[in-house]
């Protein structure tokens, strides 16, 4: 058992300095807290938030009930926010209100809107916003999308007027408008109840408990957690280059302490530290983040031991590799930006190309994140992160087979 004192002397080593020790865990837990911000964090499923839509201006001066009808609609969209103006406001103050981003946009509608749709089918508005801008492309596109809506609603209410005048006829204009009302009502509420849905589904493992939902923090915590597991290898490697320098580690190799003890006691020692992290950010997460790592807690733990386990054969290969304690910094930070940039812990993979997303499957940390986010998105078990833990199973090999024949190689 002479490798467990190996690994408590590079334990002690590693956190009698406390600062880089409190670095590892309050860092993490910053950048977590910054990018779950970022993607929408507290406003998920329980939060408080304020409504986040783009805010839009409505012009008009005619309130008929096609006016309102329209209004109505475009307020039920998840990308705008509609505010009503009948003061008929000044074109070129509209227009600084939007140059000046108080509104994403302004609609003006015509004093003919009404009329135009009851006898044409057809929506005409004027717009005022930016089309290079990001928030005027989306309210183009939501308000386009309201329009052709209502274009089919007024041709179905349209069609549903003359079919009731062929058959049983109108005794006055004021049914016939009262008809066409209500169809156009019915038809534009349908659009936010269609007949038939897509239903989806997520099973778990029975008797789990309720998963994080879309909380943003199960983007940020697991890619925070692998990120910051790698950097802290930069002291642990070091260790391993300064008993080198020193030749503690010739004297070593002289006793009857076997190389593989070696090996494997500063493995447990990088392993145990990295361990020792990954429970606190958990901890952290499930208790303040609202984030449900227990929802499957034996997919937890065993996800949790093979991340430790491949960050810590890639801590060995960097302490045999580098020659100098300043290379294990260098050693450290590019394999952590890599695979981290590629492995999506900075921005989801569903945001980046199809490229970028065949790419990240070559990056350990993908599938570290892809396996947290399956247990708190959607209380993925054992059988279904199992191909997550045999990858980085196998990473972990990756990186310990080099090490492990270069650490001998250097003995003979």
């Amino acid at each position: 058992m002479r490798f467990l004192d190996i690994a408590i002397k590079d334990l002690y080593q590693i956190f009698k300095d406390w600062k880089p020790a409190i670095f590892l865990l309050a860092a993490p837990i910053l950048f977590t807290l910054m990018f779950g911000f970022m993607f929408g964090g507290f406003s998920g499923p329980g939060g408080n938030a304020a409504d986040d839509r783009l805010p839009v201006l409505i012009e008009y001066e005619n309130e008929t009930s096609l006016t309102e009808s329209f209004i109505s609609y475009l307020g039920t969209s998840d990308v705008i926010r509609v505010e009503k103006n009948m003061n008929g406001s000044n074109l070129e103050t509209l227009k600084t209100a939007v140059d000046s981003e108080d509104y994403a946009a302004v609609i003006l509608i015509s004093e003919d809107f009404s009329q135009t749709i009851h006898q044409e089918g057809k929506v005409s508005l004027d717009l005022i916003l930016d089309e290079n801008s990001p928030a005027g492309i989306t309210v183009k596109q939501a308000i386009q999308t309201a329009i052709n809506h209502l274009q089919t609603a007024a041709q179905a209410a349209s069609l549903v007027v003359k079919s009731y005048s062929e058959k049983v006829g109108f005794e006055n204009p004021n049914e016939s408008e009262t008809l066409y009302d209500e169809a156009f009502n019915q038809s534009l509420s349908a659009w936010h109840n269609p007949p038939v849905t897509p239903l989806v589904t997520q099973t778990s493992i029975e008797g789990s408990e309720e998963t994080s939902e879309e909380n943003a923090f199960a983007q940020s915590l697991p890619g925070m957690m692998a990120q910051f597991a790698i950097a802290g290898l930069i002291g642990a490697a070091e260790i391993i280059v300064q008993e080198r320098k020193s030749g503690a580690l010739d004297r070593l190799s002289g006793t009857t302490v076997l190389p593989f003890e070696i090996l494997a006691g500063h493995w447990l020692a990088m392993f145990a530290m990295i361990f020792l992290q990954f429970i606190i950010l958990i901890s952290f997460g499930q208790i303040f983040l609202r984030l449900n790592f227990f929802s499957a807690p034996w997919a937890t733990l065993i996800l949790s031991i093979t991340s430790c386990a491949f960050v810590a054969s890639l801590g060995l290969l960097i302490g045999i590799l580098a020659k100098m304690p300043e290379q294990t910094a260098i050693y450290a930070l590019i394999p952590m930006f890599v695979f981290s940039g590629l492995g999506g812990a900075w921005m989801p993979l569903e945001f980046v190309g199809e490229t970028v997303q065949k790419a990240s499957r070559f990056s350990p940390v993908s599938w570290i994140m892809t396996g947290y986010k399956g247990i708190l998105l959607r209380g993925d078990g054992l059988q279904q992160i199992g191909l997550n833990v045999l990858i980085l199973a196998g990473f972990s090999l990756l990186f310990f087979v080099p090490a492990a024949v270069i650490f001998y190689r250097n003995r003979t």
